[in-house]
């Protein structure tokens, strides 16, 4: 059976309007979210980040990756967000782990304790310990980041790395 124009015509107005608005927020070969990022950054001196590595995925992709069966659970924006705060928290810990081993994590994640609700202690832990298996490849040290509504059905997240190794 066929649509009817009026369903095609529909669709399409949604297509360009979602096209839109992914050229305001992309602002040229910048990812989106990246500027207020640098302007964040630039309270913590001269510290330079890489937006792309070379034959490797985006580091926000492999963020977004490794806590894609929380974020499927969750039921509103705020939660989503409080999700990837979560994971960028769990992934700095795992490259301290990887990289400085347990004693320096554990002292970095007991600072962090008075902030974190004792639920999500577990889940963090949970986090880490797959950052430190799946993803241990990847050195990258997440200085900021941020997650932004592109509209009801995509979001993005944009992140400010640098290598533990560099």
């Amino acid at each position: 059976m066929a649509k009817s124009k009026s369903k095609n015509r529909k669709r399409a107005r949604i297509h360009k309007q979602r096209k839109k608005e992914r050229e305001l927020l992309s602002q040229g070969d910048k990812p989106i979210g990246m500027n207020k990022i640098q302007k964040r950054l630039k309270m913590f001196g001269n510290i330079e980040l890489r937006n792309k590595q070379s034959n490797k995925k985006k580091i926000s992709t492999v963020v977004a990756e490794m806590l894609q069966p929380l974020m499927e659970e969750a039921l509103s924006f705020n939660e989503e967000r409080n999700i990837i705060g979560m994971g960028i928290i769990a992934w700095n810990l795992g490259v301290i782990k990887t990289y400085k081993g347990e004693e320096e994590m554990q002292k970095s994640l007991l600072e962090l304790k008075p902030k974190i609700p004792n639920p999500f202690l577990k889940i963090l832990a949970e986090y880490i310990e797959i950052k430190c298996t799946k993803y241990k490849q990847y050195d990258h040290f997440v200085y900021d980041y941020e997650f932004t509504r592109i509209n009801e059905h995509q979001n993005n997240l944009s992140v400010a790395y640098k290598s533990v190794n560099e």
